[in-house]
């Protein structure tokens, strides 16, 4: 189209109107950006990534790809850098998670498109509009001047001698020049003009006020196809720039030509995001003291504690823990303790176990723990001693503490 002479749009009926035409033709333009040595955007496809094709590298400056992961069943974006490794087999010069970069950016454009930075943005255009005005004054004014500097220069030529060729070759050269300059000074005013000439009127500038008070809503409206809102980002941003070191920076340049920098973390690896915080396992150690594994899920969930899934704790969790960091179950703390198994007590005090329980409920020894096959530890007062009689099933201890026989615990071993 560059070089066509001319152009005379609807003289005949198409199949599409001529604003049609050019619309295709600068989609296929764009979308053929995509490929080449000067890859730099490309046509909007399906797919969660935000900043597809707006995304270079801040190492080589090529244009970063999207790989999509299942993460929690979700495909998740990162771009990657592969222009040295498939230009020049180099290695990938760089990978950028996307669930880091997209909200980041998505937030931005939040913020930007606020009632309050929209007016400050229209002040500054209107100033930005007085001061074109000013210099479209100036201009006219230099393009009358070297107006009126050809028109003398050619009066002068025309009322000299002919038979003078010197003289007339001299004002004949002055007058070239003056037209030249003029004529240069036309084309610079005629090329500016239509790029000045964008003013916003006041419907306009009401319009823009109402999409800023809309664009909150509509960005986060799940309805919205993610194609959609690519074609929204891509109408305020011209590309981000990304950078991966120990901080993740972004940097967006905007179409307007502002620029904004956004310095992001970077993801935790999973396995440390997998590891139970220090203090979590310090808690679960402590509670251990004094309770069993169920009874310590349950008090971590009242606690509104969560595992890192987000889900509550279970008995299989805290034994995970426990075995994780070489944590003592609760039967060997008591163990450690001194507290005896019913085979124990009945071998020390040559009795039958059955024996055993029956001073259990008379209340003379205490069963401090008790697991799900009803393996309990019994807590043997230092007083407890065996008189009379030959030791066995009648044997009755001859003192006993008055101790209070708590609740069963229950646990997994």
């Amino acid at each position: 189209m560059a070089d066509w002479r001319f152009v005379m749009p609807d003289l005949h009926p198409g199949y599409i109107d001529w604003e049609r035409f050019k619309a295709n033709q600068e989609r296929l333009a764009t979308n053929a950006q995509a490929y080449g040595m000067q890859r730099r955007a490309g046509p909007v496809r399906e797919g969660s990534a935000l900043l597809q094709g707006r995304v270079l590298c801040g190492l080589c400056g090529g244009r970063m790809g999207v790989h999509y992961s299942q993460e929690h069943g979700q495909p998740v974006p990162t771009y990657i850098c592969q222009e040295t490794a498939t230009r020049r087999g180099g290695k990938v010069c760089q990978s950028v998670p996307g669930k880091v970069v997209d909200p980041a950016v998505g937030a931005l454009l939040v913020e930007l498109m606020t009632p309050m930075t929209l007016e400050v943005t229209l002040a500054v255009q209107r100033e930005l509009e007085a001061r074109a005005a000013e210099m479209d004054t100036l201009r006219r004014q230099h393009i009358e001047r070297t107006r009126h500097d050809a028109e003398l220069a050619r009066r002068r030529y025309m009322k000299v001698d002919p038979d003078n060729r010197l003289v007339a070759d001299t004002l004949e050269a002055e007058w070239n020049e003056k037209l030249r300059l003029h004529t240069d000074v036309v084309e610079d005013y005629e090329r500016r003009a239509p790029e000045e000439a964008a003013a916003l009127d006041a419907e306009t500038q009401q319009r823009v006020r109402d999409l800023a008070e809309q664009f909150p809503r509509i960005w986060s409206d799940a309805r919205i196809d993610v194609r959609e809102r690519k074609r929204i980002l891509r109408l305020l941003v011209a590309d981000v720039t990304l950078v991966k070191a120990e901080m993740i920076t972004a940097n967006v340049r905007l179409s307007g030509g502002a620029t904004r920098t956004l310095t992001l973390e970077r993801p935790l690896p999973i396995a440390q995001i997998r590891k139970f915080k220090s203090d979590l396992v310090a808690e679960v150690d402590r509670l251990l003291d004094r309770h069993c594994d169920r009874e310590i899920a349950d008090i971590l969930n009242e606690r509104g504690l969560r595992s890192w899934e987000g889900k509550p704790f279970n008995l299989k969790k805290i034994g995970f823990i426990r075995g994780a960091y070489n944590l003592s179950s609760r039967r060997q703390r008591l163990r450690d303790c001194g507290m005896l198994t019913t085979q124990e007590v009945a071998e020390r005090f040559a009795i039958a176990e059955t024996t055993v329980h029956q001073w259990g409920r008379q209340g003379l020894i205490t069963k401090v723990y008790s697991d799900n096959l009803n393996r309990g530890l019994w807590d043997i007062p230092h007083d407890l001693e065996i008189v009379k009689g030959r030791p066995g099933r009648n044997a009755v201890p001859a003192r006993h503490a008055s101790i209070t026989v708590p609740s069963t615990e229950q646990d997994s071993l």
